[in-house]
């Protein structure tokens, strides 16, 4: 074909999103990341569960935080799960530990952050291949392609039709999932409008993504994060609209639900300020 090629709109997204978040905190230990082993040992129901759960919850703090080395530790606990019965559950958990560590390294740590997101990518593809119904799994492969793009764009003809189909298929298998519509949403924010970007109709999905997670039931074993973090792109988009006032509204409901948020204490509170000052 002829016709330039349309780069998905995660692309963007993840790409700049992560910007907003380096900030919250400073680089960890620069030692790289252990391979993968190929197989890990088959642990008993109850015990792969039991990890599974401290896993979620190391992942959720560590992220507020922003310590890469508990974020590490979160991803080699989720690993020692991957040859249990709960395995594309392991593997979803061990590739947004990579995730959350590539969005808080620097941008000029260019390799570091794509062995992350390769990692990520390996993890999420497996956990699809086990469960092809894991909406979860289908978006957060979407994000880590449209992060991997960033990094290398020549590969955007390659990833592209990999990164729409993936979203595609969170869509289909969760329609009401609030995580779906919380990346579906970002990648409307930050796409220039040649690609199909649009922040108003962004901010809707962000909406949507608030209401649908007041519904979700916070399972203790399956992904729940996203309430703040819907309400927190509301603000994003309000603020970029020049609307403090419900911006405001939005960064202080985030921090009702999520008052160790560090994203909106550390960053979006203070460039509000900055806004309105």
């Amino acid at each position: 074909m002829l016709s330039t090629p349309t780069l998905p709109r995660t692309t963007f997204a993840f790409l700049l999103g992560s910007v907003l978040l380096v900030g919250l905190v400073a680089c960890g230990s620069s030692t790289p990341m252990a391979p993968a082993s190929p197989t890990s040992p088959a642990l008993g129901s109850a015990a792969t569960d039991s990890l599974l759960r401290q896993v979620k919850t190391q992942i959720r703090e560590a992220t507020d935080e922003g310590s890469l080395d508990s974020l590490k530790q979160a991803r080699a606990w989720a690993k020692q799960a991957t040859g249990g019965d709960r395995a594309a559950l392991a593997h979803y958990y061990a590739a947004l530990a990579d995730y959350r560590m590539s969005n808080r390294l620097p941008e000029d740590n260019e390799d570091r952050r794509e062995r992350m997101i390769e990692d990520a990518i390996g993890h999420l593809k497996r956990a699809t291949e086990i469960n092809g119904t894991m909406a979860d799994a289908w978006a957060l492969l979407s994000g880590c392609y449209g992060q991997m793009m960033g990094m290398n764009p020549m590969q955007g003809m390659s990833l592209g039709p990999k990164a729409n189909e993936a979203m595609k298929q969170a869509k289909t298998h969760g329609p009401n999932n609030p995580r779906v519509w919380i990346i579906d949403g970002t990648s409307d924010f930050y796409a220039p409008g040649m690609f199909g970007g649009d922040r108003e109709q962004a901010l809707k999905k962000f909406k949507k993504a608030a209401r649908l997670a007041e519904r979700e039931t916070d399972d203790p074993l399956m992904p729940s994060w996203g309430h703040a973090e819907a309400h927190a792109w509301v603000g994003v988009a309000h603020m970029d609209a020049e609307r403090y006032d419900p911006a405001r509204t939005a960064f202080e409901t985030a921090l009702d639900l999520n008052p160790d948020y560090g994203w909106v204490k550390q960053v979006l509170l203070p460039k509000l300020d900055e806004k309105q000052s």
